[in-house]
C-alpha cells in the first residue's frame, strides 16, 4: 500500500541522513563509541560553528589557520583527543 511505501522512504531517509551527519554536539563527539564514520583524530570537523567557537574559543578559519602542533595542543587541552 502507499502508507507503507512511504514509511519505508522515511526510514531509509532517516538512516541515510545518520550516515550523512557531518555535524555533532561536543558531547556526542566525546562519547565513545563515536557515532559511526567519525574520525578520532579531527573531532572538531565535526562540530557545529556555534559549538567549534565555544569550545576552541575561535571560529574554525582562525583554528585551520594555526601550525599543526598548536592545534594539538589546543584540542588536547580541550579533551578532543
Amino acid at each position: 500500500s502507499d502508507s507503507e511505501l512511504s514509511s519505508k522512504v522515511i526510514l531509509v531517509q532517516d538512516a541515510l541522513a545518520r550516515l550523512c551527519k557531518t555535524q555533532y554536539s561536543m558531547e556526542e563527539v566525546l562519547a565513545r563509541p563515536l557515532p559511526e564514520g567519525v574520525d578520532p583524530l579531527k573531532l572538531e570537523v565535526y562540530l557545529s560553528d556555534e559549538d567549534f567557537q565555544r569550545v576552541l574559543e575561535m571560529k574554525k578559519d582562525e583554528f585551520n589557520a594555526l601550525p599543526a602542533w598548536k592545534q594539538l595542543n589546543l584540542k588536547k587541552s580541550k579533551g578532543l583527543f
